[in-house]
C-alpha cells in the first residue's frame, strides 16, 4: 500500500519511504517511515486508522 504524508523537516507532502504501521498504546495504528524527498532524511508519521 502506498503512504503518504506531510514532512516537518523538508516542508513538503510526500509518500513514505520504507513504511511499517505501528500500533500505539490507545488501539490506534500509525505508518512511520522516512520521508522520499532526495537529500531529506526526515521522518513522516501518520495515524491510519
Amino acid at each position: 500500500m502506498n503512504h503518504s504524508g506531510y514532512c516537518m523537516k523538508c516542508k513538503t507532502y510526500g509518500t513514505v519511504r520504507a513504511p511499517e504501521l505501528v500500533q500505539m498504546s490507545n488501539g490506534r495504528v500509525r505508518v512511520s517511515g522516512n520521508c522520499s524527498m532526495r537529500g531529506c532524511d526526515g521522518r513522516i508519521s501518520k495515524i491510519v486508522a
